[in-house]
């Protein structure tokens, strides 16, 4: 079958930065119904021109559209678009395994596949493909007279018996990192920790499926002879397993693929396992993303981070021993904050010495327990400002300007210190602070 795979653009923070990576998800999705046999063509608008509108979609079998929150308004257009051309239209991603009753009541698209499409979109091909239009499958949602029809999805156990991503078409992505040609790589999928602001567990689920080592080195000798000379690990924990991870290190040294790389982390994975720091430093680790959401462990219960914000520092400094740099992640308006906690957070995330500091504002995504607890409480309708730059939800104590103003004063505060304006240079602030909503901002 004849199938197209369109990835909605997003233009939000990382996108104005320039680090735009690969949509893995549908590359992996792409690669699974090619080794089957069938014509795929994947559509990534964040890095290729897509008129959408006017695009004749009736030489595809099935259209299938990725989507997360602050992209669905995109994905629902589109979908619109393709369904009055009479093409059957599936939809996935994080959002659509959230909303996937109200996606099929509003007539959005014909199918929901929920969680990793890699097993259920196959079967759904061939089930389509002998005209069996309500087949009985794990993972996939449909309306079958008048009733929403939903099983659980059913999660990749082995993942080295998927393909690696199709990279046919990867020379759009020009993302750099330490001055190479960069891309991104998974080698796990689950995370077990379930943040009440973050619906990974939800999408993956909470147990940890793991790539053997010898398949992710497979995958990165690929990428070393297409030129690549960075990586990002964006497994939602990297370090969980300190012995997998300083094998795969070992593994890297010895078949000296000699890649930059950056991957995310938790600071409690890393305090006390100088071991493990040094083995990434050795294989090429040139920095880690960290969630330290707030200087306040009231906030961090809140958030049921499971960690305390008394280990920041000594984290902090293990890094930079061993030449690591940090980008530290914070939250700001969470339920019990203040302004006083905001600004504790602020001194502390520019104490903290990282070189990237990102802050965001707490954001209710469908999938996720605080979604749950505030959805009686969101006064934005417009799912495209779901950013983490807006807030969304009627606050206890903030106005949706107030804490704009604090948001923006964050990262003038971080990025107009000497250390890093002369390392990130002044153009960098700049599109740092540029949301499109800079208005907003006062000193």
């Amino acid at each position: 079958m004849r199938i197209l795979l369109v990835n909605p653009s997003n233009k939000g923070y990382y996108y104005r930065l320039g680090a735009v990576y690969p949509p893995l998800g549908l590359f992996y999705i792409s690669s699974t119904l090619k080794k089957i046999g069938h014509s795929v063509r994947v559509i990534d608008m964040n890095v290729e021109p897509f008129d959408w509108r006017n695009f004749d979609y009736s030489s595809f079998d099935v259209v299938g559209v990725s989507t997360d929150t602050v992209r669905f308004p995109l994905a629902k257009q589109i979908c619109q678009v393709v369904k009055s051309q009479g093409v059957i239209t599936v939809m996935g991603g994080p959002h659509a395994t959230a909303e996937y009753e109200k996606i099929l009541t509003d007539g959005i698209c014909d199918y929901v596949v929920l969680g990793e499409g890699e097993v259920v979109l196959p079967k759904l091909l061939e089930a389509l493909k002998n005209n069996e239009r309500k087949p009985d499958l794990s993972g996939l949602c449909y309306i079958e007279n008048g009733t929403i029809v939903s099983k659980k999805p059913e999660f990749v156990e082995d993942l080295d018996l998927l393909p690696f991503p199709d990279r046919e078409n990867f020379t759009a992505y020009r993302t750099m990192f330490d001055k190479k040609m960069a891309t991104s790589v998974i080698t796990s999928r689950g995370c077990p920790f379930n943040c009440e602001f973050c619906s990974a567990s939800q999408f993956m689920g909470m147990r940890i499926r793991k790539r053997s080592i010898e398949n992710v080195v497979e995958e990165l000798k690929i990428l070393k002879k297409m030129n690549y000379g960075s990586v990002i690990f964006f497994d939602d924990n990297f370090t969980i397993d300190k012995t997998r991870t300083i094998k795969l290190c070992e593994q890297m040294l010895k078949e000296n693929l000699n890649f930059s790389w950056w991957a995310f982390s938790r600071a409690d994975e890393l305090l006390g396992k100088e071991d493990l720091v040094e083995a990434m430093s050795k294989a090429g680790c040139k920095m880690l993303f960290i969630g330290f959401e707030s200087a306040e462990d009231e906030i961090l219960q809140e958030y049921n981070k499971k960690l305390s914000s008394s280990i920041a520092f000594d984290v902090a400094k293990l890094l930079k021993k061993y030449k690591i740099d940090l980008f530290a992640s914070f939250i700001m308006g969470a339920l019990n904050d203040t302004k006083e906690s905001i600004k504790k957070t602020i001194k502390f995330a520019k104490k903290l010495g990282a070189e990237i500091v990102q802050f965001s504002i707490m954001t209710p995504y469908p999938g996720t327990k605080l979604y749950e607890k505030l959805k009686s409480k969101i006064t934005v309708k417009d799912l495209s400002m779901f950013d983490g730059t807006n807030l969304v939800f009627q606050h206890p104590k903030f106005s949706p300007d107030e804490l704009k103003k604090l948001f923006f004063k964050a990262y003038y505060s971080i990025y107009s210190t000497p250390r890093l304006i002369f390392k990130r240079g002044i153009p960098f602030l700049i599109k740092l602070l540029s949301t499109g909503q800079q208005a907003a901002y006062s000193m």
